[in-house]
């Protein structure tokens, strides 16, 4: 049974909205298309605080990523009432951070309260509409394939209901894709064909795998590890799919595994381990986190 999921999400969709037009990690045409709707001065703040916002995988995590971003979504309210409830609560004296930095979170949040309304009412029912048309295509890619399970058999564990979510929004094209929103969640991009991807939210399901199968291991405590977790997930993609191809900065990794097999056999954690004793070679130069526990969370897609 296919244990891949899709879903449109607008809360989720209209804060990639407000990147996108502001240039803050994506520039692409869907922020060229809205961007003369909004005043230069609010989209110049969310650009201007874009290090703070934004992610690249295994290089950077901005420190308001997690709380501006992620959180958002994750909460049982609306963004533009969470976005109330911050400047309330920062209001209050709960946030101990420099004023001038206070003061930019509370307007980056005023900026995001602000276009709720009109996105909601305006923009959404147009993009939803794109989005709906790609997820049945996708739900018919899935559906009639058995991906997952041989996924789960190669991996050697099960994931637990209520499996895996990909939500889909239409403003992401050329940036950071993967993210990790929940702990069932990742938000994907919808301008790839639907060969490229299958391909890539198969990589991210096998990595939701690999975080249950390496739970007693090292890989998912810091980023340190991030290429040797993405070359196992393709080493297994490609068992499955033998052509396929997601991530190219991983391949020597994925090669890598392939080697270790006739050794160690497919077992994740029997080839994790072989690799980082062999393979490792130390911390990613110019790693930068801010300590969120947020060890898969972005990645562009390598075309």
């Amino acid at each position: 049974m296919n244990k891949i999921r899709f879903s449109a999400d607008p809360e989720i969709n209209y804060i990639f909205h407000m990147l996108s037009v502001a240039k803050c990690g994506y520039d692409n045409a869907y922020g060229e298309k809205y961007r003369n709707r909004y005043d230069s001065a609010d989209l110049q703040c969310l650009k201007d605080q874009e290090r703070h916002l934004t992610v690249r995988g295994g290089e950077h995590c901005g420190d308001w990523y997690g709380p501006m971003v992620c959180e958002p979504v994750r909460s049982k309210m609306s963004v533009k009432k969470y976005y109330e409830e911050t400047i309330a609560w920062i209001e209050s004296g709960h946030l101990k951070l420099p004023d001038d930095e206070l003061h930019s979170i509370i307007r980056v949040c005023r900026i995001m309260i602000r276009y709720y309304d009109d996105f909601m009412e305006t923009i959404w029912p147009i993009e939803r509409e794109r989005i709906t048309e790609y997820i049945n295509t996708m739900h018919t890619v899935f559906e009639e394939s058995d991906f997952t399970a041989q996924a789960e058999e190669f991996v050697g564990v099960s994931l637990p209901p209520p499996g895996f979510t990909a939500v889909l929004v239409s403003s992401v094209a050329g940036g950071a894709e993967a993210i990790d929103i929940t702990d069932t969640q990742d938000v994907f991009g919808i301008d790839r064909s639907a060969e490229a991807e299958k391909a890539f939210i198969s990589h991210e399901f096998i990595i939701y795998l690999l975080k249950i199968a390496l739970k007693d291991e090292n890989a998912f405590q810091s980023f340190e590890n991030w290429t040797l977790i993405e070359g196992l997930a393709e080493y297994y993609l490609q068992k499955i799919e033998r052509d396929a191809r997601t991530f190219q900065s991983c391949q020597k990794q994925a090669d890598i595994y392939r080697q270790l097999e006739s050794v160690c056999g497919t077992d994740a954690v029997t080839l994790y381990r072989e690799a980082s004793k062999r393979y490792f070679h130390g911390k990613i130069k110019g790693l930068e986190t801010d300590g969120l526990q947020i060890i898969h969370v972005i990645k562009r897609h390598d075309e």
